[in-house]
């Protein structure tokens, strides 16, 4: 997948990166991006990125649960600013993985908030975790270009 334009989602040094201009519903009363809104936009990138990786247009393929989210906040965002959510997958334990997130400022580059969000493999069907499979660790190695 090519370099994301201002509007389409896509690879850029080893990020999915899903771009997003700061709406008028992000903000709080002071004017700037809420930090609840932050997880929103982890939120976002991460279906995103996961629908892509298994070619699903299905919410049914969301075959995960948040264990953990965490956020940190360096740089105030402003409306109508253009950002990169930049996720990607960092680790993947027994049923667990790690995607981990930044959010940068398109215009200058600098990094708005960093954040980690621990999924669970979950069967909706049996309402249980599950393993993480060899084929799921091997088509998120191919997904972000990465040797296994």
């Amino acid at each position: 997948m090519g370099k994301p334009s201002p509007s389409v989602a896509g690879f850029e040094d080893g990020w999915y990166v899903v771009p997003h201009e700061v709406t008028w519903q992000d903000l709080d009363a002071m004017g700037h991006v809420n930090n609840a809104v932050y997880f929103a936009y982890f939120e976002w990138a991460r279906t995103k990125y996961w629908m892509e990786m298994v070619g699903a247009t299905e919410p049914s393929s969301l075959t995960f649960i948040v264990a953990r989210a965490e956020c940190d906040f360096r740089r105030e965002l402003n409306m109508m600013e253009l950002v990169h959510i930049r996720v990607r997958i960092s680790e993947m334990r027994s049923s667990s993985l790690d995607f981990v997130y930044e959010v940068v400022k398109a215009a200058s580059g600098e990094i708005a908030a960093t954040g980690k969000v621990v999924v669970v493999l979950f069967s909706w069907q049996e309402r249980r975790k599950i393993a993480i499979s060899d084929e799921l660790r091997a088509r998120v190695g191919a997904f972000q270009g990465e040797a296994r």
